[in-house]
């Protein structure tokens, strides 16, 4: 698997030092009791405050980015301080496992209740979410609320083998706890290239 043959923003380091960071001042207030609008909330405000104090760049981060000719909303999205306020990396969040459920997930692939796919890698890669025309590297955070890191990590990559094949499963970021990477090909009409999802799961407690 190649993960170091697709074109980089010259912000990514940046946008994933702000969400390492943002998980570890923020993790103590997110709530298993909390839903995943709230959570995503939390988050997005404590990566928006590093990301507009940061000396090196202005970031900006928002909630629910509506993308124009498209339905679906990413959960936050992070932008640079310009006219057009361009956007540079999109964050869909999901709960492990699905609310009210305690197996089932939407962190690969599901339906909501329109009949139109919910799951959070699945949408990007039918160009769903994000912008598959220049953005390759978005992101995923899990909300762990039953069952460990490692049961999930091992569903979940189960599930990828078998709806996307072996090249499309999660490894291990070696210098990160609970930090994974995965490189997916796109599956819509704009882009049929790869790209990469950097996903940082977070085990919640009440």
């Amino acid at each position: 698997m190649q993960f170091d043959n697709l074109p980089d923003t010259p912000y990514l380091n940046i946008v994933l030092d702000i969400i390492r960071n943002g998980i570890k001042q923020g993790i103590l207030k997110l709530k298993i009791s909390e839903n995943e609008g709230l959570k995503n909330q939390s988050l997005a405000d404590t990566f928006n405050y590093l990301g507009t104090t940061n000396e090196k760049v202005w970031i900006g981060v928002g909630k629910e980015n509506i993308s124009k000719g498209k339905q679906a909303r990413e959960d936050i999205y992070f932008y640079l301080n310009n006219d057009d306020h361009t956007r540079i990396f999109y964050v869909e969040g999901k709960r492990l496992p699905k609310h009210k459920t305690k197996t089932k997930e939407e962190y690969v692939t599901g339906i909501n209740s329109f009949g139109n796919p919910s799951g959070g890698i699945e949408r990007f890669k039918k160009g769903i979410h994000g912008d598959s025309r220049k953005i390759f590297n978005n992101g995923l955070i899990a909300y762990v609320e039953n069952n460990s890191i490692e049961y999930w990590f091992e569903k979940v990559n189960g599930i990828i083998q078998q709806m996307y094949g072996r090249n499309e499963v999660l490894i291990g970021k070696g210098d990160f706890i609970n930090e994974y990477l995965s490189l997916h090909q796109f599956d819509c009409e704009s882009n049929s290239d790869n790209f990469r999802l950097h996903h940082f799961w977070v085990k919640l407690f009440e």
